[in-house]
């Protein structure tokens, strides 16, 4: 089944799929991507970190945070600023110096392509966890695709970068542990220092690069030699951060959230209460934003890991490297099962952006789970339908309104559905062209409907059967989710704010 697997060009289709919406709408000023776009502008022409006088162009001040010197900073980890230091110098060497330009800019070339050239090292990883291409393609078209790493591919958020950097790691990690490449001690430096790099991005991101370090101990010919290299490699990103904190806020040790214009982290440890029902709900099962009831396919990595476990040829090939997938998933969930529930739900989000440094975690297994539910006709069908769920989902989240409201109870069909029925279309290349509502965006749809229906049905039997029930399964599960309660007088609210504050203008 060699023949099956994707050649480099096949993801040149990711890409544009990828590059092809600009959901941008500059009133809203996003709380989430201002404060980093405008640190990034501030590092290069003024040479500080403080935001004092770019305060008025922001919308929201929540997400601004009060220094001991009564500056105000990003409430934000930097790392994505420092990212896109170079794209906007390229961009002031062509003028193109506004918000709406440098946010362009910095999404493309500090996100996008980052995501865009993780995929094909995803995809390369996938055969340790499967030797089944079939089921290594289907888990490909999941990831990219049917899950919130397409809508936060496009953002100039901090988590796929976080992603990408643990995602990274890994490869270098079981390169190191499982071959023999010619200097294993610039592997082991490598790893540490794109590794080092993902608590920058997320704070979270500490959890996975320490479960790394363990895997290394305990998987490698030299453990403590190759376990130091790969930490000393991890010193230049984490003093990075370290020395970023103490400027701004004293210490190496103390974070923006602690100083925040926001108060709720100031209840508990910044924002940790503990393990709580609500904050597990609300990340994992709630309509409006949990993975497992957005992305239905993460719970074939359960069923991955369980095969692995269970099968002893399975679990001597690759039983430490589903542990470490297990494990940074694990820590992921608990983490934010452990915050306020206010933080874990994440804010204005489409599905629990919180939670996508781990998916490449959750997508590595989830192969194994798919060579699983291949082997009935039935699963498969069933595999397939929760992809289609998922990438009906998160191409409508991408490309209508990618900050859905945390007050909604049901995004899908009080804001993403009815904006894009009723004609209102983002920024793409098909507005560019002049094309408005969904004619602007049906392209898109159609290639990405194509991408993922082509790689699901790739080399199996009953291919026509399986695709066309399991296209039906999945429509028929979204289109159940309109049964989940709606919220009420304040949908109303949110759609006047956002259609009001909507460009291109219909």
């Amino acid at each position: 089944m060699a023949s099956l697997r994707l050649g480099r060009w096949h993801f040149l289709l990711f890409a544009l799929i990828y590059v092809y919406a600009f959901p941008y709408f500059d009133r809203l000023r996003s709380a989430q991507e201002m404060p980093r776009v405008l640190l990034t502008q501030e590092i290069v022409d003024e040479g500080r970190f403080y935001l004092d006088r770019r305060r008025p162009e922001m919308v929201s001040t929540n997400d601004l945070s009060v220094g001991p010197d009564h500056h105000f900073y990003a409430n934000k980890t930097a790392g994505p600023s420092f990212v896109a230091i170079p794209v906007y110098v390229v961009c002031k060497i062509f003028g193109l110096n506004s918000v709406r330009a440098t946010t362009w800019a910095f999404r493309v070339g500090a996100i996008t392509i980052p995501a865009l050239l993780f995929l094909i090292l995803f995809y390369r990883l996938i055969p340790r966890f499967t030797d089944d291409v079939r089921a290594q393609n289907a888990a490909l078209a999941a990831y990219s695709i049917a899950s919130p790493v397409l809508p936060y591919s496009l953002l100039f958020y901090s988590h796929m970068l976080a992603a990408v950097c643990l995602g990274v790691a890994f490869y270098l990690c079981v390169k190191l542990s499982r071959t023999e490449p010619a200097r294993p001690w610039l592997v082991a430096l490598g790893a540490g220092l794109v590794g080092g790099l993902a608590p920058m991005m997320d704070y979270q991101a500490a959890l996975g690069l320490a479960i790394l370090g363990v895997y290394l101990l305990a998987r490698t010919r030299r453990p403590f030699v190759y376990a130091g290299i790969f930490s000393a490699g991890a010193i230049p990103g984490l003093a990075t951060l370290a020395a970023y904190n103490t400027i701004c806020f004293g210490a190496p040790w103390r974070i923006s959230y602690g100083f925040g214009l926001d108060t709720a982290p100031e209840k508990g440890f910044l924002g940790f209460i503990g393990p709580n029902k609500e904050s597990f709900w609300n990340v994992l099962l709630a309509p409006s934003n949990g993975l497992l009831i957005l992305a239905p396919w993460v719970v074939l990595a359960i069923v991955g890991y369980v095969h692995i476990s269970n099968d002893p040829r399975k679990r001597n090939e690759v039983g430490p490297e589903a542990a470490v997938c297990a494990g940074v998933i694990a820590a992921y969930v608990l983490f934010l099962g452990s915050m306020l529930p206010y933080m874990a739900r994440g804010g204005w989000s489409a599905g629990p952006r919180q939670l996508v440094g781990c998916l490449p975690f959750v997508g590595w297994l989830a192969a194994a789970g798919f060579e699983v539910a291949g082997k009935r006709f039935v699963t498969r069908v069933l595999a397939f339908g929760s992809v289609i769920a998922g990438g009906v989902i998160f191409l409508a989240a991408a490309t209508s309104y990618p900050h859905w409201p945390d007050g909604l109870a049901n995004p899908l069909f009080e804001l993403s559905f009815p904006l894009i029925w009723k004609g209102y279309a983002v920024n793409s290349l098909g507005t560019l062209i002049g094309l408005r509502g969904i004619w602007a965006t049906l392209p898109l749809y159609l290639l990405a409907a194509g991408m993922v229906i082509w790689l699901l049905g790739r080399g199996w039997r009953q291919q026509a059967a399986t695709l066309a029930l399991a296209t039906v399964l999945g429509v028929t599960l979204v289109a159940s989710y309109r049964l989940f309660p709606l919220t009420g007088k304040y949908s109303w609210n949110a759609w006047s704010y956002i259609t009001t504050t909507w460009e291109p203008t219909r």
